[in-house]
């Protein structure tokens, strides 16, 4: 069975989900490339199978936006990983969103259209799959995350040098509305001194509000990613509208507590009182006062952070999601 991944590159979730997607099914013995699109691709979908080089495989492996480009002889499996559409993030959206965003329905509309397969990433995605588009027969696969990766480590130094008397938050990905990222300075704020936020940034958003108590990290690889998420002691996602919420299944993994959005598919991954808390969307008050509680007490930290990390390799491992994905592959084979 050989299996080509094709995503256009958006330096973001996506491209992740794709590289251990690929990963995955390496490391149980399928022959697996993910073939990377120019960016450009993402305002014209159909010129990925005019210019770009399709390469042959048994099964082809896309997400929503872009799957219709890669059509080829073979079973096309159509991912969707978040539906932008939910009427939920209509506040958020600015003009040119809103343009681009009824521009990429009809793509998906057409990728959904032509696919042998269609699956998507949480439960919360599932059901708007269903209200947006009527499609009553995706298959729910979460995510797998590398749990040998990510996984709790002891810190032996600290490269911000960050005061051990302070709590350390961390968040990961692209400052933008839907991230929450406009959040993250008002919160800090209300947070004051005795607190410090790691930020890991994508390729949106740098602006941190002028906020002192907020340490942009930028880009981190791999190795820099893991030790600012176990450099923490609390994971923190503001995040509005996430079809599955990588980064926080990431910080799970690596045994801390998350304080997160009580929206879209976040439910699914924290359990509010367990494995951290969640909170109203927006309200920065009822942020403050869930990080507060939760800093003064270091044996619950510690207790969500193994209540996560148990849940990560009960749910959300590479081993699962390749399984999974394997059972789709060799229905469209038979």
């Amino acid at each position: 069975m050989k299996i080509s991944v094709c995503q256009v590159r958006g330096n973001s979730g996506a491209d992740v989900w794709c590289t251990n997607h690929c990963q995955g099914l390496r490391a149980a013995g399928i022959d697996c490339t993910v073939e990377f699109f120019s960016p450009v691709y993402q305002f014209i979908p159909a010129l990925g199978n005019v210019l770009g080089k399709i390469p042959d495989a048994d099964i082809i492996h896309g997400n929503s936006w872009n799957a219709l480009a890669f059509r080829q002889k073979c079973p096309l499996v159509v991912t969707e990983l978040h539906v932008v559409h939910d009427p939920l993030f209509d506040p958020y959206r600015s003009a040119a969103q809103r343009a681009y965003h009824s521009w990429i329905f009809r793509c998906e509309r057409k990728s959904f259209e032509i696919a042998d397969a269609i699956t998507c990433i949480s439960r919360y995605t599932q059901k708007k799959l269903e209200e947006c588009f009527g499609i009553r027969d995706s298959r729910m696969i979460y995510p797998g995350i590398d749990t040998d990766l990510f996984r709790p480590a002891i810190q032996k130094n600290d490269p911000c040098d960050i005061p051990p008397e302070k709590t350390v938050l961390f968040f990961a990905g692209n400052l933008s509305r839907r991230k929450g990222g406009d959040l993250l300075p008002a919160i800090m704020k209300d947070l004051g001194e005795d607190f410090i936020l790691l930020l890991a940034t994508g390729q949106r958003g740098s602006d941190t509000g002028g906020i002192k108590s907020i340490i942009n990290l930028g880009r981190l690889d791999l190795p820099r990613l893991v030790m600012a998420y176990n450099r923490c002691d609390i994971f923190l996602s503001a995040s509005r509208l996430e079809g599955f919420g990588l980064s926080v299944a990431e910080a799970m993994a690596c045994g801390k507590p998350v304080i997160a959005t009580n929206s879209a598919s976040l439910p699914e991954l924290v359990i509010d009182g367990k494995g951290g808390f969640l909170c109203r969307m927006d309200d920065v008050q009822d942020f403050t006062e869930r990080i507060r509680y939760l800093a003064t007490d270091e044996n619950m930290r510690r207790e969500m952070g193994r209540f996560n990390r148990a849940l990560t390799e009960e749910k959300f491992t590479l081993g699962r999601m390749t399984g999974e994905y394997l059972d789709v592959y060799q229905d469209l084979l038979r």
